[in-house]
């Protein structure tokens, strides 16, 4: 008698569990129309970035660094473009140059980036970087947030 009882018991939760994983799920994946975040206007400004109208953001990047002091690289990465086109553009494109751009950050050198001129460095091997492999002009890159990790 117990033991049916505890049966039931179980297999109600297990039951609620489901339940609750497939709302959960759908939840999660529920496309109400809206556009990923680097799709769309670009992320709220720092203070030391820019106001400019032809910003984009890559959104926040996490990624495995080579680095003998740090592993992992946090930073929000805005992109400035030199004119509208340029910024269509690249919208169109996010999806690929963002994993250009991880792909590049992942196998990088990671030498000196906790300093300023390593972060300007970056800035700049990235400018190139996106030139020479989608031929977009960046005017300037901002790095928000920019956090190393050991």
């Amino acid at each position: 008698m117990f033991n049916e009882r505890l049966l039931k018991i179980s297999l109600a939760f297990i039951a609620v569990l489901i339940l609750l994983g497939i709302f959960m799920i759908n939840y999660a994946l529920n496309d109400d129309g809206k556009r990923s975040s680097y799709e769309g206007v670009s992320s709220t400004k720092s203070s030391k970035g820019s106001s400019s109208a032809n910003e984009v953001s890559l959104d926040t990047i996490y990624i495995n660094i080579k680095s003998p002091k740090f592993k992992i690289l946090k930073a929000d990465i805005a992109l400035e473009m030199r004119n509208a086109e340029n910024k269509k553009a690249i919208q169109s494109d996010m999806q690929n140059v963002r994993n250009a751009v991880l792909r590049y950050l992942n196998e990088m050198e990671a030498k000196g980036l906790e300093t300023n001129e390593g972060k300007e460095r970056l800035k700049e091997e990235l400018k190139e970087f996106l030139k020479e492999s989608f031929g977009y002009e960046v005017e300037q890159i901002y790095l928000k947030n920019f956090i190393l990790s050991p």
